[in-house]
Formats: structure tokens, C-alpha cells, sequence
């Protein structure tokens, strides 16, 4: 509604100096298309004709006819843009401008449906490990408060493919849907993975019974917050220390611990080579905790278990560990 007026604005003017022009070159036609053009904007402007003035009848006419429809097309114009810049809505909007600019240039990036207390706790976490991400929302009031100024977002409706497009659905690698209603979050699956199929879907689930109907509609994972928080509150009775220790090595951010997987692909230097061979502890400070090769889990691998093309491989490690074992494993093979 907003940038509509300001283009209304701006389209009564150019339409009003376009018309203006053409008409008084009609009627007089010893003035040249800039002469027309200036005696047409200091009508629009009532700024005073100076020593161009209409010769002819029909001229003046026109003139007189185009004066109060230009003083009101101006009024209007200024009244639209007095009212955006007192009450800030103008630099608002060119901020949002700016950012569906930046939305437009993402790539590779993950989408969060839902900016409530699940998404925005997703939201938090992406920026925490600085992944690129919008958020979507309907909730505008929601998005004001919380998201704007933060997040790059969209306002609109999830489960809209023109939404979901908006937000670079084609350009993604992952979607979100954490909307509060199983039966949304089933149709937003539904949406994505016909956008694009190979688009990887993370699902919330309220209700146990709607985990495998997100699964059917093509979720690839389907998370429970009851289930979890269920389990956690069972953990931290019957082994608090143990919760505790996890909390501050992954959560606390003065410990900054984090698990990573990555992709070992040819010409790694590490692939053919045992885990004792390839020294990651020693070289990096990371710690390989699990090894998915096919579909089949390595947990907690041994010493000598080799490392294969196209191995998944867990680590868990600071930061600066794990960007340590990135540099490791892409390094060319000596």
C-alpha cells in the first residue's frame, strides 16, 4: 500500500508533464519540445512563466485548464511524501527495497517458516554460526517487533508459492517449517519439495501422530518439541550433572564448542588414510565422533577405521578447530 501511493505520485506527475507537453506543442507551434516542457513544469510548479507565455487562444485555454489540475497533482505528491518522511514509513520503506535487494542475491541459504517462539529460536541459532537465512511470517506486527532490523524477512503468507519464491525458495538449501499448526507445516513441505525436490525439509511436529504424515509429505527430518522437551526434562532429573556439562559445552558461548559434518571428496588427502594416519587431533584439536558412510553410522570410530570417498564425517570441536579440519581435508594431496 505504501510504495503504491508513492508510484501513484510519481506516475501523476510524469503523466501530467507528458500530457502538458504534448498539448501545448499542439497549440503552439512555434515553441520547441523544450520550451513546451518548461512552460508544462512551471505550471506544475506555479513558479511564474517568465518570458514564455502561450500565443495563441487555444494555448492560454489549455493552460488555464492544466493550472489547477497540476497545483492539485503537486499537493498530492507532497502531502504523500511529507506524511512518509514525518512519520518514517519512507526510509522504511526503502529499507525493505534494500533488503528484498539482499533477499535477491542469496544463495544456498536456509528459509525459517514462522517467526514465533520455534522459529525464532531456529533464527537465533542460524545467526549464531553465521548461516544465511530469511525468515518468513504473515504476522507483521511479529515482524516489526522482533525480526526487523535483525533478520533478513518476508512478510507474507508461508504456505503462498509467490512467498516462498519471494524468498529465494529456488536458490535455497533448506527450509524450516516451524508454522504452530501440524496441518501447515504439512502443506508448506507439500510446497517446497514441489518448488524443488531435492530441497531439504526440517519439519516441527506438535502431535506424535503428524510426524509420519510430514514424512509422507516429504519432511526429511520431523522434529517434536514435546518429545524433546520431554526427554530433557527426564535427563535433567535423573542425570543433571551430565545435562549440565552438555549445556555449557555447547550452549555457553564463552566455551564456544560446536559439532560440524562435512563431505570428504576427492582429492582430499585424507581419504585412504586411517584416523591414527591422518592425525586430525593432533593437526586440528577436532574430534571425528562419528563416521556416516552410506547409510551405515560409524559411532565413535576406532583408530583404525580408514577414511573413505564421500565419508560424512561428525566432529565436534571450538570453531577455529573445526575450520582447521575444513582447511585439513581440502588441502591437495602432497
Amino acid at each position: 500500500m505504501e510504495s503504491r501511493q508513492i508510484k501513484w505520485a510519481t506516475l501523476s506527475i510524469i503523466g501530467f508533464m507528458v500530457f502538458g507537453t504534448l498539448g501545448i506543442l499542439f497549440f503552439e507551434k512555434e515553441f520547441t519540445l523544450l520550451d513546451a516542457a518548461w512552460l508544462t513544469e512551471t505550471t506544475l510548479l506555479t513558479v511564474g512563466y517568465g518570458d514564455r507565455l502561450p500565443k495563441t487562444m487555444g494555448g492560454q485555454i489549455f493552460t488555464l485548464v492544466i493550472m489547477p489540475l497540476g497545483v492539485g497533482i503537486v499537493a498530492y505528491a507532497i502531502g504523500i511524501i511529507a506524511g512518509y518522511v514525518v512519520e518514517g514509513r519512507l526510509a522504511n520503506l526503502w529499507g525493505k527495497r534494500a533488503m528484498k535487494n539482499k533477499i535477491a542475491k542469496l544463495s544456498n541459504h536456509i528459509i525459517v517458516c514462522g517467526a514465533g517462539r520455534v522459529g525464532w529460536q531456529v533464527a537465533e541459532q542460524l545467526s549464531r554460526e553465521n548461516v544465511p537465512f530469511v525468515v518468513v511470517d504473515s504476522r507483521e506486527d511479529v515482524l516489526e517487533k522482533y525480526v526487523h532490523g535483525k533478520f533478513l524477512y518476508v512478510h507474507g503468507d508461508a504456505l503462498d508459492d509467490a512467498v516462498l519464491l519471494e524468498a529465494g525458495i529456488e536458490r535455497a538449501r533448506g527450509i524450516v517449517a516451524a508454522l504452530p499448526t501440524d496441518a501447515d507445516n504439512v502443506f508448506i513441505t507439500l510446497t517446497a519439495k514441489g518448488i524443488k525436490a531435492d530441497l531439504l525439509v526440517v519439519a516441527r511436529a506438535d502431535r506424535l501422530e503428524s510426524e509420519e504424515k510430514l514424512r509422507r509429505a516429504g519432511a526429511d527430518k520431523v522434529v517434536s518439541p514435546a518429545v524433546i522437551g520431554g526427554k530433557r526434562l527426564a535427563m535433567s532429573i535423573l542425570k543433571p550433572v551430565s545435562v549440565d556439562y552438555v549445556d555449557t559445552v555447547l550452549h555457553d558461548r564463552e566455551y564456544e564448542f560446536s559439532m560440524e559434518e562435512m563431505i570428504l571428496q576427492n582429492p582430499s588427502p585424507l581419504i585412504g588414510k586411517t584416523l591414527v594416519e591422518a592425525r586430525i587431533r593432533e593437526e586440528t584439536g577436532a574430534m571425528v565422533v562419528a563416521i556416516y558412510r552410506g547409510r551405515q553410522l560409524i559411532s565413535n570410530p576406532q583408530g583404525s577405521e580408514k577414511l573413505e570417498a564421500d565419508d560424512l564425517v561428525i566432529l565436534f570441536g571450538t570453531r577455529e578447530q573445526l575450520l582447521a579440519f575444513e582447511r585439513l581435508a581440502a588441502a591437495k594431496p602432497s
